[in-house]
């Protein structure tokens, strides 16, 4: 009878363990879903001679009345900030891009994480800034085997153009301007700032908008200096006649919209 009695009080025991056991937490709640605080802008670059559209190997004819056919354009965007209509400004992180026309998708910059807000202007440069020149192996578009880099001293070719033109002075007929220099009276970079006048670019959850910009290759050729394919076929380093070219590109892009 005592064992009985001791027994009773162990299963009661085991019966609470049990119970306790078998009984399952309620299920946490979930995560709320974080608000977005920003979107991808974009900058779209479309490429004509004069007012047609820009086709690879496809002739044109130069201020000089020379014709021509480009094979190749590439060049870098850089250092890009967007200005809000309060004048505090959103600055792209890692901002380096190498537009190649051969590469569709690469003439369509992306910038995400922007924060929604109206924006009223955009700045950026064409060429790689100094610092970067000087910073050793680079990753990315900045990676030497873009093919627009020379040497350590040299820096990036900033803009590239080839191509070909019966008014050529070179053997082969060919154009070759290979734009670099990024010190100096020389330098070669170029700085860019456009105010979006009446339409800002709205960035919000709901639009992404996409900023147009025009560029037209014939500026390389023309003013403040008009080029003669005959005598100026090619330039492969830096020095007086890169920088001659690079003033001349530096009305070479144009604002065009904005679409929201």
């Amino acid at each position: 009878m005592k064992n009985t009695i001791k027994f009773i009080p162990l299963v009661l025991l085991l019966t609470i363990v049990s119970c306790k056991k078998d009984k399952k937490d309620p299920d946490p709640e979930p995560e709320p879903t974080p608000v977005a605080t920003s979107n991808t802008l974009k900058i779209q670059f479309e490429h004509n001679v004069d007012a047609i559209a820009l086709v690879l190997n496809q002739k044109y004819v130069n201020p000089n009345l020379d014709t021509f056919k480009v094979s190749m354009l590439k060049y870098y965007i850089s250092n890009i900030v967007i200005t809000k209509n309060d004048n505090s400004t959103f600055v792209e992180p890692e901002s380096y891009h190498l537009i190649d026309v051969s590469n569709l998708s690469s003439t369509t910059i992306s910038i995400p994480n922007v924060p929604f807000a109206s924006y009223k202007s955009v700045s950026f440069m064409l060429g790689v800034d100094s610092t970067r020149n000087c910073s050793g192996a680079q990753t990315g578009d900045l990676a030497q085997n873009k093919n627009m880099f020379w040497t350590w001293s040299s820096g990036y070719i900033m803009f590239k153009l080839e191509g070909t033109s019966p008014q050529s002075g070179a053997s082969n007929k060919g154009l070759e301007y290979h734009i670099g220099g990024f010190g100096g009276v020389n330098k070669v970079q170029r700085n860019f700032s456009y105010s979006f006048a009446s339409t800002p670019a709205n960035v919000s959850a709901s639009v992404s908008p996409i900023i147009h910009m025009s560029v037209d290759i014939n500026e390389l050729f023309k003013n403040p200096t008009t080029i003669n394919f005959a005598t100026q076929h090619t330039q492969l380093s830096a020095g007086v006649n890169a920088k001659m070219f690079a003033d001349n590109y530096s009305d070479m892009i144009k604002f065009e919209n904005v679409q929201n």
